[in-house]
């Protein structure tokens, strides 16, 4: 479970549905958020990996989000998006929700489904 600390919203396990916010917002602790992001991207295939992380990074651009800027101020190096890793992309998740949240709410439902959708599947490690 995620948890808040003072006035944010706070997540809720329901039995079979995963984490839902109460809010809609994900304003978790960033350290919970990059940890619960990191080991879900951890518990999918690596397509479904792909996947999200092209979505994710699209999202994040659609809302004005200068990604390559926020990726070097995290020090990843990464020349290209298919090169992220799990706990890279996790930590620009956390660098969004400290520095940028409007971007975060560009992409809460894919997070959300994310999230959900390794809860429902239980942890399994594949390679990164």
């Amino acid at each position: 479970m995620l948890q808040t600390r003072g006035n944010a919203p706070k997540y809720t396990r329901s039995s079979g549905a995963g984490i839902q916010p109460e809010t809609g917002s994900l304003a978790a602790e960033p350290d919970a958020l990059r940890d619960a992001v990191c080991k879900a991207l951890s518990s999918i295939t690596i397509d479904q990996r792909s996947e999200f992380r092209g979505k994710l990074l699209a999202g994040l651009r659609n809302a004005g989000l200068k990604v390559r800027s926020c990726l070097l101020m995290l020090g990843v190096s990464a020349g290209t998006a298919a090169d992220l890793t799990a706990p890279e992309i996790a930590s620009l998740i956390r660098y969004v929700r400290l520095t940028e949240p409007k971007a975060l709410m560009a992409v809460t439902e894919l997070l959300i489904e994310l999230l959900s959708s390794s809860e429902s599947t239980g942890t399994r490690d594949v390679a990164a």
